[in-house]
């Protein structure tokens, strides 16, 4: 590009920048929602910020070169123990989807200028590193409802992949439901809790993982027999066995509980449980039943478990909440730890075997979130 005017010798006044008004695809720092980016435009150079321009020069007639782009930053590999039907070799996913850029980046790629992270992005990496803390010891994780159709399975499947893929340490969810948590995590591993609380033999990490199975996330499932198949079903004294294993080889347990809370089964996970999500959906008969629920945990021993509760409000269709719900669910909201809502995401509800890659972006925020007012619930080191 020459630096000349239309007059050899002479020198034209450089424009003045022209702002433009904000594009669809930036963040909205309120909301912390954010669009689908438009492409950078590469064909058009940035105004210069100076009055005039310098004399012309021999360099000046070269064409500008553009700073390189940041080399992609790789989070270090996950180590993986062997064992079991594992799928050790799949790296770690990541919350951001690098083709989705913001206008820093843009900014940084094309013409070398590092603002820094923006609002939004610092508070993902809040995030991300919130979640990925230290623990120090088994944190079980109950994740319960009293009304079917809400998704709680779902809830668990993705919020422990979400965990998973975030954390250098072992997460398992514990299906002491149906058995239908396996059907979402992926195959079934043969073996099941009734043979892992039979073996006398466990003695080390090997001998669980021989009985789960890992998605490609890191997340582990250890589920009950085949339904069909089998007339076995978990006691309390099965549940009691199987965690006092696990909670030596994990730092998070999730478990997947039954729809009713007046058993001895339920009273042995509640005992256990250092955090609850209570998963609803926004009919107002599933709220109904949240609220249910919140007032046996008060009148039955389990008050002081409900400061340490999340609420997730799970939408299971794209139909807008009434009015009533709404209300219904910000009074809610006034009464647990920590309220999340998870959008509607159409692979999550697809009845078959989800993954981390294949769910929405605002999705991944979602349990991101979710996972992250869990976090704030780990014991302080």
């Amino acid at each position: 590009m020459s630096n000349r005017g239309r007059v050899r010798g002479t020198l034209e006044q450089a424009p003045k920048p022209v702002w433009r008004e904000p594009h669809a695809w930036w963040v909205n720092v309120d909301t912390g929602a954010a669009t689908e980016p438009q492409p950078c435009r590469r064909d058009r150079q940035m105004p210069s910020l100076g009055a005039s321009q310098p004399p012309p020069t021999a360099a000046a007639s070269a064409p500008p070169t553009l700073a390189p782009p940041a080399p992609a930053v790789t989070p270090p590999p996950i180590r993986r123990e062997r064992g079991g039907l594992a799928l050790d070799g799949v790296e770690r996913l990541t919350v951001r989807d690098p083709s989705h850029r913001s206008w820093r980046d843009c900014i940084s790629r094309y013409a070398g200028i590092d603002l820094g992270p923006g609002r939004e992005e610092a508070h993902l990496s809040a995030l991300q590193a919130q979640v990925g803390a230290s623990i120090g010891g088994a944190f079980p994780i109950a994740v319960l409802n009293l009304k079917g159709g809400v998704g709680k399975t779902v809830v668990v499947e993705t919020l422990g992949s979400t965990f998973a893929s975030l954390r250098g340490d072992r997460v398992i969810a514990v299906d002491i439901d149906s058995g239908d948590l396996s059907d979402r995590h992926g195959r079934r591993n043969a073996l099941t809790m009734a043979d892992l609380i039979r073996d006398r033999t466990v003695a080390r990490y090997d001998d669980v993982r021989a009985h789960t199975y890992m998605n490609s996330a890191g997340l582990e499932v250890l589920g009950p027999p085949d339904y069909a198949k089998s007339r076995w079903s978990v006691t309390r004294q099965d549940f009691v066995k199987a965690y006092s294993i696990l909670r030596s080889y994990y730092s998070l347990v999730l478990v997947d509980c039954p729809k009713t809370l007046k058993s001895d089964l339920m009273e042995a996970v509640l005992r256990e449980a250092r955090a609850l999500v209570i998963v609803t959906s926004t009919s107002i008969d599933a709220v109904q039943k949240t609220r249910t629920t919140l007032e046996w945990l008060s009148n039955n021993g389990y008050r002081g478990l409900i400061a340490s509760t999340v609420c997730a409000v799970n939408q299971v269709d794209g139909a807008k909440p009434t009015p009533l719900v709404v209300k219904e669910l910000e009074q809610l909201s006034t009464q647990v730890g920590a309220s999340v809502s998870l959008p509607f995401d159409r692979h999550v509800h697809q009845g078959k075997e989800i993954g981390l890659d294949r769910v929405s972006r605002q999705t991944r925020r979602a349990y991101l979130e979710l996972a992250g007012e869990l976090a704030r619930m780990f014991p302080r080191r």
